[in-house]
């Protein structure tokens, strides 16, 4: 750090302060300072601790018992396994844990090993008689005690095994093993896009058949074909094209020497465009882990909410699933921390994902990259905990994209947006570039776009020993004069631009009637970010109006988010935002009312409640008015395009209908013909 400790850091801090340099002239204070913290500003540590340094892993079998062993970083008292076999019913599979065994031991220790007896689940007696042809999938949950936190943590995963011989006393063996998948990333009117992830490196294939799961079943053996394979890898991805439109397929995963082959799984391709038939899809956003621990905590992912969500809309005949960000608790240093937190959540969607395409967006929780405790200069012994994204390939775009399959850009041709840069404090500096974070795509006659509003984000951490909130104005524009970035909630020009040459596209394309746009960030908060997302209000300041400081880093929020609505409204397909973030249902209508620049109304939809605990109402937002439906609940928005008519039934979990529209473009004053196509 060019010669200069911590203490001298600290003391050039306090003469400033002295001087009388405070937190509200953070550029010049950051001027000052960043010669002297820029290429070495004290990066540390920072996220939850983990309590398993080795995961749980099958080494072998010792008769009819698969040994699991792990290793935990505190000694821990003897783990508990829960297993048993995969049910499948209604297009949602669940591991159904018949049985439970634990450590042969009393003792404390790091080191844990547990027998898991699968001859248990030979038997019709379970439901499991697949297992009793030689051998199958064993799923199992993992619970230990963390002393540290004095709470349960529980890890899911699953084994194949193969058996030759009698039950019990034939010669069991581990097997290849799918960990994650198989998924339906993209569908399109002749194809669709399959991966998984394998335990070793190995060719695989996807064998497949036209007509359903019960033609396949039924048929077995005939007219298959494995239509693409593989490499000998552990992350597949597959595109299976020269299908027809709107066409139920049967498929199966062929991986290395696995036998039996996975089961059979349905997936439909999309109709041709412009078709106009109907089809339904779903929004919801804030999965990560909630309150109240077990399934609401499991590897950063409220597992009890993000299943109900999804199998909820699989139960309502969604053909895709829109997922809106906030996916995990990020919020950490540690890039494997943050991977084993995106597995975990692909793990809880594995129950819908082999036959529902899922298509991901980042929010503010999908976080990793370099924290920094600086000292806050204006409250003694306190420091403020900074971070910022990284912009290589560790960053979090690419990290995300990495684990993740969307499409590549545009669906017309238009890559995604080049990395933005930013010149704070005298220094320019480069972002990441956004992967697949911003992207389009086409089903029917609706265009869809994810955009990135969490883009190469620095803030401010709520944490220990910290004087600052996230949403604290002072202490963003400090950590931004000294690391750059960009502002939560801040959609950079290079990503506006992008959308607006695709909207234009999409605007003259004949065969699309309507454009929804999903992100994470909410444009016009109703309900627990109006300090931050794209509205950043400060009440000593600016009472209930936004931030819209040109002097500030990033500063101005409302001209931002007016070129952003202005590029929505004046394309007057586009029917909906829908975003996260807040942790409720809100419907907005957004019109001229509420800037006399808005063109075409267009539906704001806020649908946070996959998991996240919840927020109340804000009241005092300007646009309170325009609030047609609020409600703090779990829950999932279903929307039904039916030719130019869409519909939308929002539920909560336990099955009750929050809201519903017939029309949302007749509501919203739209002149569009809304004639369905069905009677």
């Amino acid at each position: 750090m060019n010669g200069i400790s911590r203490t001298a850091m600290r003391a050039v801090i306090a003469t400033l302060c002295v001087m009388g340099i405070t937190m509200l002239s953070a550029t010049a204070l950051a001027t000052d300072l960043a010669s002297l913290i820029a290429d070495d500003p004290y990066p540390v540590e920072f996220g939850a601790t983990p309590l398993l340094e080795r995961p749980p892993t099958v080494t072998g079998f010792t008769g009819s018992s698969a040994i699991i062993e792990f290793t935990t970083i505190v000694e821990t008292p003897p783990g508990l396994i829960r297993f048993g076999p995969l049910h499948s019913i209604g297009g949602v599979e669940r591991p159904a844990y018949r049985k439970v065994t634990s450590e042969d031991n009393e003792e404390w220790t790091r080191e844990h090993t547990i027998l898991v007896n699968v001859s248990r689940l030979e038997s019709s007696a379970y439901d499991s008689s697949y297992m009793e042809n030689g051998g199958g999938v064993v799923a199992y949950r993992l619970e230990v005690f963390d002393p540290t936190f004095n709470v349960v943590r529980t890890y899911d995963r699953r084994f194949c095994y193969s058996r030759v011989g009698a039950r019990r006393d034939g010669e069991y063996a581990l097997a290849e093993t799918i960990v994650l998948g198989p998924c339906v990333d993209r569908v399109g009117p002749g194809y669709f896009i399959v991966s998984w992830e394998t335990d070793t490196a190995s060719p695989g294939g996807v064998v497949i058949r036209e007509g359903g799961v019960e033609r396949a079943v039924a048929e077995d053996g005939e007219n298959l074909r494995v239509i693409a394979e593989s490499g000998a890898t552990r992350r597949h991805e597959v595109l299976v094209a020269g299908l027809a439109a709107d066409t139920r397929y049967a498929y199966r995963i062929q991986h290395g020497n696995a036998k039996p082959l996975t089961r059979w799984y349905d997936v439909r391709t999309a109709p041709d465009a412009g078709s106009r038939k109907p089809f339904t899809f779903a929004f919801a956003s804030d999965s990560r882990a909630g309150v109240g621990g077990g399934e609401e905590s499991i590897e950063g992912v409220n597992y009890a909410g993000l299943k109900a969500v999804l199998a909820g809309a699989k139960t309502h005949g969604a053909d895709l699933f829109l997922f809106g960000g906030d996916l995990v608790n990020g919020y950490t240093s540690s890039e494997k921390r943050f991977l084993t937190q995106l597995d975990s959540w692909r793990r809880a969607c594995d129950q819908v994902a082999f036959s529902m395409p899922i298509y991901e967006g980042m929010g503010n929780h999908e976080q990793v990259g370099d924290y920094f405790e600086v000292p806050d200069p204006e409250r003694d012994g306190k420091v403020i905990l900074m971070y910022r994204d990284r912009s290589d390939e560790k960053s979090v775009e690419a990290l995300f994209s990495a684990r993740f399959v969307n499409p590549p850009g545009s669906c017309y041709g238009n890559a995604h947006p080049d990395s933005e840069r930013s010149d704070f404090g005298g220094v320019e500096r480069e972002g990441p570039g956004y992967g697949e974070t911003v992207y389009s795509f086409n089903y029917d006659n609706c265009h869809f776009v994810s955009i990135n509003s969490n883009y190469w984000v620095t803030g401010v951490h709520h944490s220990y020993n910290t004087a600052r909130w996230p949403s604290d104005h002072d202490g963003v524009a400090y950590a931004l004069s000294l690391f750059g970035g960009n502002r939560e909630g801040y959609l950079l020009p290079g990503q506006l631009e992008w959308l607006e040459i695709d909207l234009d596209v999409a605007q003259s394309d004949p065969d699309i009637d309507w454009i929804f746009i999903f992100t994470h960030e909410p444009a016009f908060p109703t309900g627990g970010h109006a300090y931050d997302a794209m509205f950043w209000r400060d009440r000593e300041r600016t009472g209930n109006d936004g931030l819209n400081d040109s002097g500030a880093p990033r500063g101005d929020v409302i001209d931002m988010r007016n070129r952003f609505w202005n590029i929505l409204s004046s394309h007057d397909k586009v029917l909906a935002f829908m975003c996260g973030d807040e942790h409720n249902y809100s419907r907005t209508l957004i019109d001229s009312d509420i800037h006399p620049t808005y063109e075409a109304p267009v539906w704001h939809f806020v649908s946070g409640g996959a998991g996240a605990p919840f927020y109340a109402q804000d009241t005092t937002v300007p646009w309170t008015d325009h609030v047609k439906a609020f409600s703090p609940v779990n829950h999932y928005c279903i929307f039904h395009v039916d030719g130019k008519r869409v519909g939308l039934s929002v539920y909560a979990t336990s099955g009750v209908l929050v809201d519903e529209v017939e029309d949302l473009g007749a509501l919203a004053g739209r002149s569009i013909d809304s004639t369905p196509q069905t009677p």
